[in-house]
């Protein structure tokens, strides 16, 4: 018979909280959101009895618990989230199941990406909507030639919009991504405190660090071609330091902080140091394709690039302080340095 009690190394609050990170606070068996802050609006059960594996916790929420089929809805569910097929063919047999996982799965996975998609279906339908809305008002309300003059209008409005300059364009595009993205972050936020990661993941702050180096050094030869203070020939390996160093720092910043978190190394607000370095980088990319905002000077290109490795930097050096192994680390090296000097000062006498 097997042992129906829990492991001595095992630490139910944390497995709680992984499980929760992982899944965004979402319920496995029907998708919807759960309160990962009150205990009242979930429950955590094991989808095998006696395993008592971070991924054997299952996130439900409470009309979930009482349903029979749950275990079979959440290995449906994860079934569906395994990696694609490899093979062109087996990926265009896979096609429709990968669009329905997309539109319906209500997980981080493609949380954001939907949203973006739901509001930029929204625009365009909104301005194609305007012209027979203005239409509709005026022959109602007014008369029949105000309807048709309105019409008129707006058919004229959107065209001006539709002949705004490229550069405008961006970014008001690229403002609009902005605030979505931080809404969207500062929900994980709420949903996902602590954020989730492997028992044997090893420290994401070294790769941040080196990637932080190299956009850093990008982003101060920018700077300096921009005050005339380096060649101009050097501009295009300098773009691309800076973005090997940012795409980095982009990709790593989120890993570096839920490791952070989970381990309890320290307790950083998550939005604030994973929007600056994600969305700078964003500005930064927009600034090099169509060139900073018409009423700002074009030096701003190599600030704006300068903002996501500048913000990483700091991050690390914020952290250090609070870093135990890091800590231990340079007394030993500080040790061992004095200990040389000492012996070299002895040799001298």
């Amino acid at each position: 018979m097997p042992d129906d009690n829990p492991p001595p190394d095992y630490e139910m609050f944390e497995s709680f909280q992984k499980a929760l990170g992982r899944e965004s606070s979402h319920c496995e068996a029907c998708g919807n959101v759960v309160d990962g802050n009150d205990i009242g609006d979930f429950n955590i059960l094991l989808l095998d009895d006696n395993v008592f594996t971070v991924e054997n916790h299952v996130v439900l929420c409470r009309d979930c618990e009482e349903r029979d089929d749950w275990k079979e809805a959440v290995r449906k569910k994860r079934a569906a989230e395994q990696q694609s097929p490899t093979s062109l063919r087996g990926k265009l047999r896979n096609l429709p199941d990968s669009i329905r996982d997309y539109v319906t799965d209500p997980t981080a996975r493609f949380l954001f990406a939907r949203r973006l998609g739901v509001l930029t279906v929204l625009l365009v339908g909104v301005l194609l909507l305007i012209p027979l809305v203005a239409a509709v008002v005026g022959a109602l309300f007014v008369s029949p030639d105000t309807g048709m003059q309105w019409f008129d209008q707006a058919i004229t409005t959107i065209t001006a919009v539709s002949n705004t300059p490229l550069n405008t364009l961006a970014w008001i595009f690229t403002g609009l991504f902005g605030l979505i993205y931080f809404a969207h972050i500062t929900e994980r936020e709420r949903n996902d405190p602590t954020g989730w990661a492997g028992e044997w993941n090893p420290p994401k702050w070294y790769a941040l660090a080196v990637y932080s180096t190299i956009g850093l050094y990008g982003a101060v030869m920018l700077i300096l071609v921009a005050f005339e203070s380096a060649p101009v020939g050097r501009r295009f390996g300098a773009r691309i330091f800076w973005l090997v160093g940012s795409l980095g720092i982009a990709y790593q910043i989120k890993d570096a902080l839920r490791l952070d978190l989970v381990r309890m190394v320290w307790k950083p607000r998550r939005e604030l140091w994973e929007f600056p370095t994600r969305y700078g980088f964003v500005l930064a990319l927009t600034a090099f394709a169509v060139g900073p905002p018409a009423s700002l000077p074009t030096f701003t290109t190599p600030l704006l690039a300068a903002l996501t490795p500048t913000v990483s930097t700091a991050y690390i050096t914020v952290r250090l302080p609070h870093d135990r192994v890091f800590r231990d680390k340079c007394i030993a090296a500080q040790d061992r340095l004095l200990e040389l000097l000492r012996i070299r000062d002895n040799d001298d006498n």
